[in-house]
């Protein structure tokens, strides 16, 4: 995740770099810039997570720069900071989505806090669209996959059914319920759809986004063990090694070392 400060006063940027805590935020990169055009440089090369501005800056106001960033980077939380407790400013940032309008001078431990609180809400937003393009592309999948003869929409509906709610105490009970057809029905359907009864079905979907999640998302384990369903962290971990042979720390690792060697591969190429 990705920060860029703004700030015209060089002394202020310096301060906040040597004042707050980064050992506790661990982004990945902070950039910095003293003005709206740098700052607009930045963002057009980058992805820029949190924004923390000046409201007076060389050109255009720290306001102006989120608007702008409104229109071409919406995803990003901005921060604005400020001298001066003005209403008609404190106004405009909330009409602009502000997530806190801070009143300088503020002690770094206090700036830490908030960076810490804004890097967490936005890291939630972030699993949230990722659980959602995740699910959408598992059931593109199996509507491109499910043949017509296999059980028309009772498959179809159960298999969506699961995607959308993966993270939910899904039983084959209710599945079969809302699709109106018996439990042994709904799973001749899917053994003759998928090759694999429904329990089997859920777990390997359960398995496979817990698999993505821990490659891509910077979940921890725990939180991955609840997106997708399995309340109970020790079973969790049983399930996962029994699907991919290893325990799902050892996966992240095993997945954190290989990218490391395609980024190597690919530096070494250019």
């Amino acid at each position: 995740m990705n920060l860029l400060i703004v700030d015209d006063e060089q002394q202020i940027i310096q301060g906040i770099m040597q004042g707050v805590q980064w050992d506790q935020l661990k982004f990945d990169r902070v950039f910095t810039a003293k003005g709206y055009d740098k700052a607009v440089q930045i963002f057009e090369s980058t992805q820029v997570d949190i924004l923390l501005s000046d409201i007076e800056l060389d050109r255009k106001s720290g306001l102006d720069l989120i608007e702008w960033v409104n229109e071409h980077s919406p995803e990003t939380a901005c921060l604005i900071l400020s001298c001066h407790e003005n209403f008609n400013f404190a106004r405009r940032a909330v009409k602009l989505k502000c997530l806190e309008y801070i009143l300088k001078p503020v002690p770094y431990g206090q700036l830490t806090e908030i960076l810490l609180r804004t890097k967490a809400q936005v890291q939630s937003q972030q699993n949230a669209v990722l659980l959602e393009n995740y699910g959408k592309t598992y059931i593109k999948q199996m509507k491109e996959t499910a043949a017509p003869e296999a059980g028309g929409n009772a498959v179809e509906e159960a298999a969506e059914y699961i995607h959308d709610h993966i993270s939910e105490n899904i039983t084959v009970e209710f599945l079969a319920a809302r699709s109106h057809v018996s439990i042994r029905h709904l799973n001749r359907l899917f053994q003759r759809e998928f090759g694999q009864s429904v329990g089997d079905y859920m777990s390997k979907q359960r398995m496979i986004l817990a698999g993505e999640l821990l490659k891509d998302s910077g979940m921890s384990v725990t939180m991955i063990s609840d997106r997708v369903g399995y309340g109970n962290y020790s079973y969790f971990t049983k399930q996962f090694k029994k699907f991919y042979g290893m325990t799902p720390r050892e996966y992240k690792m095993k997945e954190s070392g290989n990218r490391r060697g395609e980024n190597d591969e690919k530096e070494r190429k250019v």
